[in-house]
């Protein structure tokens, strides 16, 4: 019975052992999705690099501000279905600006429209046309991410794809001129239209590890409680080890 014990008492151990782990590696990813909140914090506190002439690599300006001035392609737009706003479906509407003084575009979130489907909407309701001068923090945008093929609508004159994800090569095979690696998510600003709707980019979610780091505390808590509690119960029941009396 006294081995029995001990293996529960071991095994018990070793799970609350294991949470803890599990506790601290959440506490880790908290600190980083601390780290990646200030330094977006940063960015868009940051005097924006100014483009001029060709857009400048992934590299240089991921997570960075930047400001560049052009005319959108509105004949060519992208939307990013699934995308919700104050509980309200829709899309997100992506619309390359042709850059002066450079072939290649750079691809633009222009934000938020309402879409009963969140797949389907009509961006060419609300045009941009002129030369407009756009401010955001730059993502990156995945390559060869696979997954469904953007899907073509109907569009009047307008070329307009629906997709889940931007894909910098999928993008690419639809665009009759090269486009920067990356895309600029506009922020709200004066002289910034209302619809669609800008928004900041949302930051990384902290709240989930902090409450994922203290269930498992807890469960590490209870564990060790559990098992103390069940082998004193046993040691209990089992009653004191029997005594040899020295025959005389």
């Amino acid at each position: 019975m006294r081995i029995v014990g001990v293996l529960m008492l071991v095994a018990g151990l070793a799970a609350a052992t294991v949470c803890v782990r599990l506790g601290f590696w959440q506490l880790s990813r908290l600190g980083e999705k601390r780290t990646l909140n200030a330094a977006l914090r940063a960015s868009e506190r940051a005097p924006a690099l100014v483009v001029t002439g060709d857009p400048p690599p992934a590299a240089r300006v991921l997570d960075q501000a930047l400001q560049a001035s052009g005319r959108f392609d509105e004949a060519h737009q992208f939307l990013l279905s699934g995308r919700f706003h104050d509980g309200e479906q829709g899309v997100e509407v992506v619309t390359p600006l042709r850059l002066d003084g450079s072939p290649t575009a750079i691809l633009v979130n222009r934000g938020w429209l309402p879409a009963d489907d969140a797949a389907t909407a009509r961006p060419q309701d609300h045009p941009e046309p002129g030369v407009r001068t756009v401010r955001g923090v730059v993502e990156g945008i995945r390559h060869g991410a696979g997954g469904p093929s953007p899907r073509a609508l109907a569009g009047d004159s307008v070329a307009l794809w629906s997709l889940r994800s931007l894909d910098a090569d999928s993008i690419a095979r639809r665009l009759p001129y090269p486009v920067a690696g990356y895309v600029v998510r506009e922020a709200p600003g004066q002289g910034v239209p209302a619809r669609p709707r800008r928004s900041a980019r949302r930051p990384h979610d902290e709240m989930t590890h902090l409450g994922y780091a203290i269930q498992w505390f807890l469960i590490s808590i209870v564990i060790v409680g559990g098992t103390a509690a069940l082998a004193w119960s046993r040691r209990r029941r089992a009653g004191p080890l029997p005594t040899l009396e020295a025959s005389s």
